[in-house]
C-alpha cells in the first residue's frame, strides 16, 4: 500500500500527515487538522477524518494524547519479553490509577543503570476501554491500523542520535508541556509540567514573564536531578516547541540559563515541508518506513 497516514490525537484537535510513494520515494502529499467535537467519543470522527484525507486505502499510525496513558518506572522482572508483557498489568496495579483487567502496557528499557541497582524499565500503561474503539474504527477493510504509540517516543526519535543529552520541552494543542531529557534517541527523564497550559494562549508580557520564570525553575530542577542525582554529564541544550510563537519565552529564559535554549527542530527528512504543529504526526508515519528499509 502506497499511502500512509500519521495521526496525532491531541486533547482537542486532530493533526494528520499523509505520505505517498512515487518512483520509490515517499513525499508529503497532504496535511490536515480538525477540532475534536466530542473528546469522550472521538473514534468515529478520527476514522472519518483519516478517510477524508487519504481518499482510499491507507496504513494508519496513531499517536494518542497524554490523557490516554500513564508512564511509570519500575524494576525489570527477570522474565522473557512475552512473559514480562503479560505480567505488566499486575506489576502496575499499585503504581497506576487503572484497574489491572483494563491495562494494556508496553515498556522500554531505562538507559541509565546504576551500579549495584536492579535494571529498570519505563512502562506505558493505557486503558483498553479507551483504545478499543480506536482500534475498531481504524482497522477496517479500507484503513489498516499499524501501530498505536505515545508522543514521548516519537519526539525522542526526532532528536539527534549522538552522545549529547538534550532537554526537550514539547507542547501540543490543548495539552500540558512534557519535559524530556533525551540522549541517543533514548528517553532518560520524562515529566509532565502541570499548570503550564497557559503557555499556549498567553501573550501579555507579565504573564509570559511569570510563566517563563516558573518554567526556568522546572528546567533547573530537572537539570539538577539529572546531573547530580543520576550523575550524568551536563545537558548540551534545551529545545522548546509549542503551538504558539515561543520566541518571547526563549528570550526570557536565555537571560537566566547557562545552557542555550533554542527552538526545537526535528532531525527528520520531510520535516521542512510541514508546519511545526505536524511534527509528531509526521514522525509517527515516517520512522516506521526507516525500520522497513
Amino acid at each position: 500500500m502506497d499511502t500512509i497516514v500519521g495521526v496525532s490525537l491531541c486533547t482537542n484537535m486532530l493533526l494528520a500527515v499523509t505520505l505517498k510513494k512515487q518512483k520509490q520515494q515517499w513525499y508529503v502529499s497532504d496535511t490536515a487538522s480538525e477540532t475534536v467535537h466530542d473528546t469522550a467519543n472521538s473514534a468515529e470522527q478520527i476514522a472519518q477524518f483519516v478517510k477524508s484525507i487519504c481518499k482510499g486505502g491507507a496504513k494508519v499510525f496513531l499517536l494518542v494524547p497524554q490523557s490516554y496513558y500513564q508512564i511509570v518506572q519500575t524494576e525489570k522482572p527477570a522474565l522473557e519479553h512475552e512473559e514480562l508483557l503479560q505480567s505488566l498489568p499486575w506489576t502496575l496495579k499499585e503504581l497506576v490509577t487503572l484497574p489491572p483487567e483494563n491495562i494494556i502496557a508496553d515498556y522500554i528499557d531505562y538507559p541509565i543503570q546504576q551500579a549495584g541497582q536492579p535494571a529498570q524499565i519505563s512502562v506505558f500503561a493505557a486503558d483498553k476501554n479507551l483504545l478499543t474503539p480506536l482500534v475498531n474504527a481504524l482497522n477496517t477493510q479500507e484503513l489498516q491500523l499499524q501501530k498505536i504509540t505515545v508522543k514521548e517516543t516519537a519526539i525522542a526519535d526526532m532528536t539527534a542520535n549522538d552522545n549529547y543529552a538534550r532537554m526537550v520541552i514539547y507542547q501540543e494543542p490543548g495539552q500540558e508541556p512534557s519535559l524530556m531529557i533525551i540522549r541517543e534517541q533514548q528517553l532518560l527523564l520524562n515529566r509532565r509540567l502541570r499548570g503550564f497550559a497557559l503557555l499556549e494562549s498567553s501573550s501579555d508580557e507579565i504573564t509570559i514573564n511569570n510563566l517563563s520564570d516558573s518554567l526556568g525553575l522546572e528546567i533547573q530542577r530537572s537539570m539538577d536531578f539529572y546531573e547530580s542525582q543520576l550523575k550524568q554529564p551536563p545537558i548540551k541544550e534545551v529545545l522548546f516547541h509549542s503551538s504558539f510563537p515561543t520566541e518571547q519565552i526563549i528570550t526570557r529564559l536565555n537571560q537566566f540559563q547557562s545552557v542555550p535554549i533554542k527552538v526545537f527542530k526535528p532531525v527528520m527528512d520531510l520535516a521542512e515541508v510541514v508546519e511545526p504543529k505536524f511534527y509528531v504526526a509526521l514522525a509517527s508515519a515516517y520512522f516506521p518506513l526507516l525500520e522497513q528499509a
